[in-house]
């Protein structure tokens, strides 16, 4: 039987209970959109087909993913990253925690210094990290 609009679920999502860590530093002010996003660089699964149309599933053990973690400019993390050349070109290890996943990653380098932009806006900075692997579990909480 088809769901109904009346059907209730006590699912929550809860921002509160998101966590971001770049190497066990967590920052304090985000932007007022996403978080973060990951998108990973291949997909899990691709099928290939020989000539005669005989298809063979091919899985792809490829954890390469961009990362992307939206901060403000007045957070602490990005004045360490402009301060100090070392934290900027160093892999990182980042960790979130959101109330159905685990993100995680020890091989996160920052791509470059990101666009900029001055306005009537909340200064953001979206830090874009290459990951040579990246892996998503579940939160079992």
């Amino acid at each position: 039987m088809a769901g109904s609009i009346n059907d209730y679920t006590n699912a929550r999502w809860d921002i509160a209970d998101m966590v971001v860590q770049i190497d066990g530093i967590k920052p304090v002010l985000f932007t007022s959109g996403d978080i973060f996003t990951l998108s990973f660089a291949e997909d899990n699964i691709t099928i290939s087909s020989d000539a005669y149309g005989h298809g063979i599933t091919v899985i792809n053990h490829n954890g390469q993913a961009d990362l992307t973690i939206n901060i403000s400019r007045l957070d602490p993390i990005w004045t360490k990253i402009l301060k100090e050349k070392e934290f900027k070109e160093q892999s990182h290890e980042i960790i979130i925690y959101t109330p159905v996943e685990i993100i995680s990653t020890t091989s996160a380098s920052l791509a470059k210094i990101p666009d900029l932009n001055g306005n009537k806006e909340a200064p953001t900075v979206p830090l874009l990290y290459h990951c040579v692997s990246a892996s998503v579990d579940p939160n079992e909480q």
